[in-house]
């Protein structure tokens, strides 16, 4: 790892523009390519000399990070929230794509008393499985990584963990809202500890 270079990781998708947004307030733009969606680059320089970028997909983001293939990613708070904050800095919280974990089901209210097991879709299973440990109620997960709001319909669980923004994906599915697990899931700029130890001014300087 170059002491002199520091590698940004940015997550590709819906959040690209508003990280680019972020950025671009701390006085950091990109190349031209960056925004070229034909370009098959990955990795792009910006107006700084010594600040790069590399595209990831966001469930990347982690590992290059605690790898130390970049010194700075972005990720969502409820991937820290899963996967734990252990050999992770916690640069600064954003409000960039803030959500919330919550359960949903298609009743108004959820009767705990019904069942002694109850299935959960979700593709949070740590956090899933602490909340309701933390309850004393009992389930089994069901580990699904998109179209969570259709196993309730077809039967596969008796309601999902997932985030919300707006709710309007729950209304359309026939689901209502009826838990919320956290309030407070937006995206996270994060770093690793060798990372942060060895260019701490220059990290500071751009993020916090």
């Amino acid at each position: 790892m170059n002491n002199q270079e520091l590698i940004i990781a940015c997550p590709k998708g819906r959040l690209e523009s508003k990280i680019v947004t972020f950025l671009k307030v701390k006085g950091l733009e990109f190349e031209k390519d960056f925004f070229n969606d034909q370009s098959r680059k990955l990795t792009f320089s910006s107006n700084f000399k010594n600040i790069k970028v590399i595209k990831l997909k966001p469930a990347d983001i982690r590992s290059y990070t605690m790898l130390g293939a970049a010194d700075i990613g972005f990720v969502g708070y409820d991937d820290i929230l899963e996967n734990s904050d252990q050999n992770i800095v916690l640069l600064s919280k954003t409000n960039i794509g803030k959500c919330r974990i919550s359960i949903a089901s298609d009743k108004k209210k959820i009767d705990f008393s019904q069942k002694k097991i109850f299935k959960v879709a979700t593709k949070f299973q740590n956090i899933a499985e602490n909340y309701f440990q933390q309850q004393n109620i009992q389930i089994e997960v069901i580990k699904l990584n998109g179209s969570i709001e259709l196993a309730v319909k077809y039967g596969v669980a008796d309601f999902i963990v997932d985030l919300v923004q707006s709710g309007q994906t729950l209304k359309e599915n026939q689901l209502y809202e009826n838990i919320i697990i956290n309030n407070n899931i937006s995206t996270v700029a994060i770093s690793s500890y060798y990372a942060y130890d060895l260019k701490k001014e220059l990290i500071k300087k751009l993020i916090i």
